[in-house]
């Protein structure tokens, strides 16, 4: 009874890249069974766990992509959040998080260690992200609200920020949002730039959201007489 499903998707991938498979994406639902307290006295708490895989074309903010796009599918309205604090032995120690969601941790994502990699014998940069089903499924939902079309559309801005390595990108998309309020309707983060030196370059692109009351007012300041 395992306690990690990494061990078959790493083996799977393995498999993939001394077959010469190129660009492999896979995926596996399956249980795990983590034990209660140690020694056991009882059986194990048996979860159902979505693990994710791939190696090629991409990096860590592509598996961050597919996260974030699996949670807008399966209902989840809010976007979620990454704590970098919690250390994996398995994972790079640079790139990797934790998957919060309304305070409540989701699962895992994260470039795999090198030497795990060697020990697997992948000739490249893993990318694995496991997320706990129980603790997501009473956040999903299907229902779905829909709005009008907007009178005014969106205005688009680019912005490149120079910030120091250990400033989260999470945390100035959360400040962003903040000070947006209902007029920003989304962000993404496009391009992410690291200097020789001790800072790093950052571009956002924050989308206004069309139907918002003070979009409507800032066209009219602007429109000519």
């Amino acid at each position: 009874m395992r306690t990690t499903p990494l061990n078959g998707m790493l083996t799977s991938l393995s498999t993939n890249y001394n077959r010469r498979n190129k660009n492999v994406r896979l995926y596996e639902m399956a249980n795990v069974y983590l034990p209660k307290s140690l020694p056991l006295k009882e059986l194990p708490d048996e979860r159902m766990q979505f693990t994710l895989g791939f190696y090629g074309d991409g990096d860590f903010f592509t598996m961050k992509g597919v996260i974030e796009e699996f949670f807008e599918k399966v209902g989840m309205s809010e976007k979620p959040a990454y704590d970098p604090t919690d250390k994996k032995p398995f994972l790079h120690p640079g790139r990797q998080a934790d998957i919060v969601y309304n305070g409540t941790v989701m699962g895992y994502l994260g470039e795999l260690h090198p030497d795990v990699a060697d020990n697997y014998k992948i000739g490249e940069k893993a990318y694995v992200a496991v997320i706990d089903m129980p603790s997501l499924i009473p956040c999903t939902t299907f229902d779905r609200k829909y709005t009008g079309i907007a009178k005014y559309p969106a205005v688009t801005r680019d912005l490149s920020m120079v910030m120091k390595k250990d400033i989260l990108v999470g945390e100035v998309e959360a400040m962003l949002r903040q000070r947006g309020g209902k007029i920003l309707e989304s962000i993404e983060l496009f391009d992410v730039y690291e200097a020789p030196r001790s800072r790093k370059a950052s571009s956002l692109w924050p989308t206004p959201s069309p139907s918002a009351p003070r979009t409507e007012r800032w066209r009219r300041r602007r429109s000519p007489r």
